[in-house]
């Protein structure tokens, strides 16, 4: 342990310590309008950063699941996206049909891409309901 840091042993051991981290946290006492530019000036709005935030974590979450499998024998996990998170800006400053020349790292600009895919094809946010057929 160094200073108040707590030793990290595992991929497990730093996603349980981030969860218990963010659970830790306080409600904040006002809350502003996601619908809103972040800051004065800015193009991004505060539900547009949490979208990135969710790729970005998306992405670490898959790089977990990945190591999981692995431990047993399974998939083909290799090398994470781990330190590249910011890449799902680029992928949210990008149109959904400019070409993307990505590497094995680049899980987070998948994780935004997808999502741009799947609203392009069903023509909303929401993903179509598996019991309706398309016409």
């Amino acid at each position: 342990m160094v200073g108040n840091a707590v030793d990290v042993t595992t991929p497990q051991d730093l996603d349980d310590r981030f969860r218990e981290s963010l659970a830790a946290l306080s409600e904040p006492g006002h809350r502003a309008d996601s619908t809103q530019p972040v800051a004065e000036g800015a193009a991004l709005t505060g539900a547009q950063l949490l979208d990135l935030f969710d790729a970005q974590v998306t992405s670490r979450q898959l790089d977990l699941a990945g190591r999981w499998l692995r431990s047993f024998g399974e998939g083909y996990y290799t090398i994470g996206s781990a330190g590249h998170e910011a890449n799902a800006a680029l992928a949210a400053a990008l149109r959904p049909t400019d070409p993307a020349l990505l590497h094995y790292r680049s899980g987070a600009f998948y994780c935004v891409r997808a999502a741009q895919a799947a609203g392009l094809r069903f023509g909303a946010e929401d993903p179509p309901d598996p019991d309706e057929t398309p016409d």
